[in-house]
This record gives C-alpha cells, sequence and structure tokens, in this order.
C-alpha cells in the first residue's frame, strides 16, 4: 500500500513533529487541525467561536490539498478544551456537514498554548 504525506502552501504550520495528513489506501487521516491563523501560526482569536471557525477552515485546506472535500469525511475527532462549548460546537458542525455528517467522538481535553478546540479526521479520496 502506498503512502504520501500531503504537503502544501496555505496550510497551517502543525505546531509538533506529525504530518497535517496522510494519504493511504483510499483514505486521508487528517491531524487534528487547530484554530490557529495559517498566516500568523497565532490563535484565531480569544472565544470559541473564532477558533472552531479557523480550525473547520484549516481542516478544509488540508481536506483539499490531500485529494477529499468534507462531503467526504467520515469520522472526526474533535477536542475541546471546555465542555460548555458543546452547544456552539454542535452549531458550526452542522454549517461545516450540512447533510449527512460524519461519525463524531467529542472530548473535552486540555489543549496547549491556550487552544479551545482541535479537529481531526478521517476522509475517502476523491477518484
Amino acid at each position: 500500500m502506498e503512502r504520501h504525506v500531503v504537503t502544501g502552501e496555505g496550510l497551517p504550520a502543525q505546531i509538533g513533529p506529525y504530518s497535517q495528513a496522510v494519504r493511504a489506501g483510499g483514505f486521508l487521516f487528517v491531524s487534528g487541525q487547530p484554530g490557529v491563523d495559517p498566516a500568523t501560526g497565532e490563535s484565531a482569536g480569544p472565544s470559541f467561536g473564532e477558533q472552531a471557525r479557523q480550525a473547520f477552515a484549516n481542516l478544509d485546506a488540508v481536506l483539499r490539498a490531500g485529494g477529499s472535500r468534507p462531503e467526504l469525511v467520515v469520522n472526526t475527532m474533535v477536542l475541546v478544551a471546555d465542555q460548555a462549548d458543546f452547544t456552539e460546537l454542535n452549531e458550526l458542525f452542522a454549517e461545516f456537514f450540512p447533510s449527512e455528517p460524519p461519525a463524531r467522538m467529542t472530548m473535552q481535553v486540555p489543549l496547549p498554548r491556550g487552544l479551545l478546540i482541535s479537529i481531526g479526521c478521517t476522509a475517502v479520496v476523491e477518484g
């Protein structure tokens, strides 16, 4: 089986020794995408909503760079710093995945650098 690490301009910089995504066996495995502005490498803002919208934008960029798109996501793992943001997360998740949303696991965990959310997924690769 062939394995390909996804790279490209405009993708958010990872904050550790890992790949943004790896394509293998017709799937794309995307690492957790935090709410970090790719241009600055800093948090997209102090609020959960600001960071979550940026995390979804980062997820979209990595999916497309890897040959997939949101409609082909089959599973997600969402890490949040505070479960109190769960209602807002649901609203944003429904915006990003408006029909036939993927499976999802959401966990509350401490995140580095004051981040409030990180979203990773597995998606089918087009073609």
